[in-house]
């Protein structure tokens, strides 16, 4: 029995403490509220997800090795044929296309490349440069993916590279998606 009341009232001055702590911690203002935080101001609105969604993938792909093909410098080279997308819808659709592309095969250092996208004949307006092909003659794989918005109909897409000096393209994936909002 004294065990019992022993418990008890060291429960009860554990309580009386804790609550005594948490009042001061309230008083200086460090509690944490019941609200839920709140999101800081931005104008930044490529920061806020739009949902969409996919309606059609068209995805080509080829392992061009040992006969592979060969871009100059300075040129545009075409990667797969022309693809045909359609959108249907009215107010107009997302294009996003992810490239996979393994190239290299050349020697001379400072050969930046990048992917590139053509829409019914014209690039589009995001392909960066993704860097520079390596200068001992092997391959990397480099994943690029970008989007443009396209109007209600058929379309031609085609993906190209692009290098400075020239570049070997051994293989690719590619995806284009069509995405309504």
């Amino acid at each position: 029995m004294k065990r019992l009341l022993r418990i008890g009232i060291v429960s009860l001055a554990a309580a009386v403490v804790l609550f005594a702590v948490s009042q001061h911690i309230r008083a200086q203002g460090k509690w944490p509220s019941n609200e839920a935080p709140k999101a800081s101001p931005t104008n930044d609105t490529a920061s806020i997800p739009v949902g969409h969604t996919l309606l059609t993938t068209y995805f080509t792909q080829a392992y061009v090795y040992p006969h592979i093909t060969y871009e100059t410098g300075d040129e545009y080279l075409a990667v797969d044929d022309p693809t045909t997308i359609n959108c249907p819808f009215s107010q107009g659709c997302t294009l996003e296309i992810e490239q996979s592309v393994d190239v290299g095969g050349v020697t001379r250092s400072g050969n930046w490349w990048g992917p590139f996208v053509q829409v019914d004949g014209s690039y589009t307006n995001y392909s960066p440069p993704v860097g520079k092909t390596p200068t001992d003659e092997s391959y990397v794989l480099v994943t690029s993916n970008q989007s443009t918005q396209v109007t209600p109909g058929k379309h031609t897409v085609q993906s190209f590279v692009y290098s400075y000096y020239g570049l070997y393209v051994c293989s690719y994936h590619i995806n284009y998606r069509v995405y309504v909002p």
